[in-house]
């Protein structure tokens, strides 16, 4: 025998209260006063009831679920970031569905039509690299509303969340300077999007802005066998630097592992720093030098963007970009020679 179904009325009945003030609990709704709130989801969790979402997608027209669209997994900065948008959609009582691109153009144009199946009520995309601007025509002209966050493609298309990447590699380059590493190398990645984009013009901004010494750039790919294999490329470097910015933490932990490998101490030999501040970045040894740009932060941001975009079509576009911080630890401490 298939067990009864819970409904609003028998938890009104069993809590001593009405039906409508039950459906606003359920809704998440602040209007019911907290200790009225909390013996309803006691008597809720008793009968273990489930909310019908599926009922509740036909009332309002809404599946109460949004898309996220990550181009890798192999960097935790995604986990933070998804983590603060959740946290921002539970609140709006919406679930997140999380896919990875890959960085493939291809993928991520299967898994926004899979998004379109599912009827999400929208989407925050990190575009694949290559992502066209045509693209955030399309997804808007299927009427769903999008936010682009951490990349960005197009001009004022879409509304954005972001970190200040100029800003934060400013920050690093001036604290090498100012701890005696003048001759400065950029540990970069091969995807070429406009978050790399950034910190390359940033890396330009600040290497004119303090005097220091450019000793190149270099690109490997963001995965872990060609982080650990940077080092080789970078000493290699005809102008060997005394100092190395990386793309993000992943590609500085590697570096470090290398520069280990070829007899040279980090912070020592070479100073090091990483971007994104990731929990990893206290775990290397030596502790790494990271500029934090707050990746769960970042979510949160979209996250809010989207549920205004998502109230209100019409809205003027808006930008979201969180200040960076640098955090310095012992792989940037010692003076240079």
């Amino acid at each position: 025998m298939r067990p009864k179904k819970v409904t609003l009325d028998m938890i009104a009945q069993v809590a001593g209260v009405s039906r409508a003030t039950v459906s606003l609990v359920v809704r998440k709704s602040p209007l019911v006063a907290d200790r009225t709130r909390k013996k309803i989801e006691q008597v809720m969790a008793d009968l273990d009831y489930v909310r019908d979402i599926g009922a509740a997608r036909l009332r309002n027209n809404s599946s109460r679920t949004i898309g996220v669209i990550v181009p890798n997994l192999v960097n935790s900065f995604f986990t933070e970031f998804l983590s603060g948008a959740e946290r921002i959609m539970g609140e709006d009582d919406r679930v997140v569905l999380l896919a990875n691109s890959h960085d493939d153009l291809s993928r991520q144009d299967d898994i926004l039509q899979r998004f379109r199946g599912h009827g999400v009520d929208g989407v925050i995309l990190c575009p694949a690299e290559g992502t066209e601007p045509g693209l955030l025509t399309r997804i808007q002209g299927w009427g769903m509303p999008v936010v682009q966050s951490l990349r960005e493609v197009g001009q004022d298309l879409t509304d954005y969340a972001g970190a200040d990447y100029i800003e934060g590699v400013r920050l690093a380059v001036q604290h090498l300077v100012d701890h005696g590493w003048r001759r400065i190398a950029f540990l970069s990645v091969t995807a070429h999007t406009s978050a790399s984009d950034e910190r390359l013009k940033g890396f330009a901004r600040a290497l004119a802005l303090t005097g220091a010494e450019d000793a190149d750039t270099v690109e490997v790919e963001l995965t872990w066998d060609g982080a650990a294999g940077s080092a080789e490329k970078v000493l290699a470097l005809p102008n060997r630097p005394t100092g190395v910015l990386c793309f993000n933490d992943i590609l500085a932990a590697g570096l470090m592992l290398g520069l280990r490998r070829a007899g040279l101490e980090p912070g020592v030999d070479v100073a090091v720093v990483g971007l994104d501040d990731l929990p990893l970045a206290q775990l290397t040894y030596p502790p790494l030098t990271s500029v934090a740009v707050f990746p769960e932060q970042i979510g949160a941001s979209a996250a809010r963007l989207l549920v205004r975009r998502l109230a209100d079509a019409t809205a003027p576009i808006e930008r979201s970009i969180v200040s960076p911080q640098l955090m310095a630890r012992q792989s940037s401490w010692q003076e240079a020679d």
